[in-house]
């Protein structure tokens, strides 16, 4: 008998289907799904596992809730338990006939421990059994077969390098975490997080908001002309574009604001060469999905199950080439399918195929691509899926082409740029729309020719603060900043939203908490929110998984690199407590209190739930309940009505609104009544 170990039970059918040709037999063992077939007269066991089975943890209780016990807890020992307990107990069962187990699961470092894992329960039983990995990029019907033919051995290495990251993290989060809660008296639910990624990265977030609060818009002026030639209007603005010398901009403005016509000086005309998009590694892709409204977390996810069905190619990738074995005419044949794409497609087909080739050129998985063709998709795997046949088939398209003119107008000795642009050939662009080419067409011109002006504009602009990060733009800027892995990093983003240190939905925004924990921490122990000890970290396990460390040799230098933060964080405390309590209470201001005139704050019960009381409780017992799960903020508003603060709610599902916090405000059903429309409109819309 042969044992198959895969990590996901889709995967794993997917894997059966295949090998079996179809003629496999399923049995639910204790609520897990095991596939069984014959292949030339040998037996085959699969069992699906649910990703981790394991979970690292510190050996013993866990009573380290005191900062004055942080150090003894930077050098406890791990302990890793078991998780996922029935699948556990159905791969510890001994199986006297089993002479080889095949490690099946996902083909990156994070598969490489988690059939790490679950090879360590096996063996307990069935020592004899030879390991060995199937390594594939893509659940199709070669690929499986033929990494089921050229069996390989698992890489230890691979998968010591994730059992140090979790180490690691396990000792930064715990340590970090228990410190910040402690002196922020936020234990509990309520307790406030920390990480050696997520808090440098929060950093940067915190770090762009406060150059935008610091940010002072300068003034200027554009000058546009709008001209006109037979029944086309077209617009030419001033060769100075912006003008930040007001005073010359109004004099121009006033030199020229009476003219009715005005005079082609130059025309220059030239080619543009748009060039194809790079094949799709992970960073580009997860850049791609922000940028048409998904998260990069709910992009992930939804690329990951794509893959599990067969679809695309793995989608965990920092490749940027297209392996020459990769069977182009075979995928586009099967592309076909997709009917609006039919003469696109039937179009690449004609020529030799010629990709595009990005700079990034790795040997663990070829680009993102599909490999098979499906109709059955609805919502975000549709979209998801689109946006990935798309992309390949532009990377195998032609350049696209331009021919861009600018027109030198004189008026009254002021020059003003026209620019027009006509689509010479619209190549890749015409595939992959989510790149928009856009024509201005202009009528025919020739030097000397006498232009009518129909209008003029003096406008007033200010510069603007520098925008927000997108999750697209955030995961770019980890891989720069080398903060986590291509793995891990959509996780992050969503790690640092359930913490309520960020929120908005295309541009990330900080939360007061998020801005009060990084200004204090950069104000006296900025290591921790600076990139460098996280990238140096990073380094360190790249060299276990290459073999050149050991997992004991990373993890203790993290130790005793966190004793010497220990001793900062314990020198600092008074101060950061009483900066981060303070700044705690700022970011929590609702009002006044009208009872007492002391500060109206958020707080939170035993249970965890949100609600507005006093800052001079227990002489003044004022409270208001809030809306749980929702975000809560100041408007400097008070109800009409009954004279009471009112707050703005927003996050959740239905829309944002303000409310009065008297729960026995007259006001209260309007608002219930509001937020009911708001919720019923946007399912409407959804639907």
């Amino acid at each position: 008998m042969k044992l198959i170990i895969s990590e996901k039970a889709i995967a794993g059918k997917k894997i059966a289907t295949i090998l079996s040709k179809n003629d496999f037999a399923t049995t639910n063992v204790n609520g897990v799904s095991v596939f069984e077939f014959k292949k030339n007269n040998e037996t085959y066991l699969l069992i699906p596992l649910r990703g981790h089975i394991n979970t690292v943890d510190f050996v013993g209780e866990d009573s380290y809730w005191s900062i004055f016990t942080l150090k003894a807890l930077a050098d406890k020992k791990f302990v890793y338990k078991e998780v996922e307990k029935k699948i556990i107990s159905l791969l510890k069962k001994e199986r006297k006939e089993l002479t080889q187990i095949i490690i099946a699961t996902d083909a990156d470092r994070e598969g490489e421990a988690i059939g790490l894992e679950a090879y360590n329960y096996v063996q307990l039983k069935n020592k004899k059994a030879d390991l060995k990995r199937a390594y594939f990029s893509a659940l199709t019907e070669k690929e499986v077969t033929d990494a089921f033919s050229k069996l390989r051995n698992l890489d230890f290495n691979y998968a010591h390098s994730v059992f140090t990251r979790q180490e690691i993290d396990l000792l930064w989060g715990a340590i970090l975490t228990r410190y910040l809660s402690v002196i922020a008296n936020r234990k509990g639910k309520m307790f406030l997080s920390a990480g050696r990624v997520q808090t440098p990265l929060l950093n940067q977030i915190v770090e762009r908001e406060m150059e935008r609060n610091k940010f002072v818009p300068e003034k200027y002026r554009v000058i546009n002309i709008i001209f006109k030639k037979t029944k086309i209007r077209f617009e030419g603005t001033h060769k100075l574009g912006k003008m930040f010398d007001i005073n010359k901009a109004d004099l121009i403005y006033q030199k020229i604001k009476d003219e009715k016509t005005g005079v082609v000086k130059s025309i220059t005309k030239t080619q543009k060469i748009l060039k194809r998009p790079d094949p799709f590694n992970t960073t580009s892709f997860l850049r791609a999905a922000s940028a048409i409204g998904f998260g990069t977390s709910k992009a992930m996810s939804t690329a990951e199950n794509l893959y599990q069905q067969g679809f695309i190619s793995y989608p965990r990738t920092d490749n940027t080439g297209y392996p020459p074995s990769l069977d182009f005419k075979g995928i586009l044949n099967k592309l076909l399918g997709f009917k609006e794409l039919e003469k696109d497609i039937l179009q690449i087909l004609k020529k030799p195929i010629n990709p595009s080739r990005g700079k990034k050129i790795t040997t663990d998985h070829p680009p993102i691509h599909p490999v098979e063709f499906t109709q059955q998709l609805k919502g975000d795997n549709k979209k998801i899926y689109e946006l990935i046949v798309r992309r390949f088939l532009a990377t195998l398209s032609i350049d696209a082409v331009t021919e861009n003119l600018s027109v030198l107008i004189d008026v009254k000795k002021e020059p003003f740029i026209v620019n027009g642009q006509i689509i010479i050939e619209p190549g890749w662009k015409k595939i992959y729309y989510y790149s928009k080419l856009n024509e201005v067409i202009l009528p025919h011109l020739e030097k000397e020719e006498i232009i009518s002006i129909v209008d003029k504009k003096l406008e007033k602009k200010e510069t603007t603060p520098p925008p927000r990060f997108t999750e697209g733009a955030l995961i770019k800027l980890m891989e720069d900043l080398n903060l986590g892995t291509k793995s891990t990093r959509p996780a992050i983003i969503q790690k640092l939203r359930n913490r309520d240190y960020i929120q908005g939905g295309k541009s990330v925004e900080p939360t007061k908490i998020a801005i009060s924990v990084c200004s204090v921490l950069n104000k006296n122990a900025d290591i921790i929110t600076q990139p460098k000890l996280t990238a140096d970290t990073e380094e360190e396990m790249e060299l276990v998984a290459t073999g050149k460390k050991e997992k004991d040799e990373v993890v203790n230098n993290t130790r005793k690199k966190l004793h010497e933060i220990i001793d900062l964080l314990l020198k600092e405390k008074d101060d950061i407590a009483k900066e981060l309590r303070g700044g705690i209470i700022e970011s929590n201001y609702i009002a006044v209190c009208p009872k007492c005139g002391k500060k109206l704050i958020i707080r939170y019960g035993k249970t965890g739930k949100q609600f507005v009381g006093c800052l001079g409780f227990p002489s003044c017992r004022n409270t208001y309940p809030l809306p749980q799960r929702r975000n809560i903020s100041a408007t400097d508003k008070f109800c009409e009505e009954c004279k009471e603060p009112i707050v703005n709610v927003s996050g959740g599902r239905s829309a944002d609104f303000e409310m009065c916090l008297n729960p026995n405000c007259k006001t209260k059903e309007e608002y219930l009544k509001k937020i009911e429309e708001k919720k019923q409109e946007k399912e409407s819309v959804e639907n």
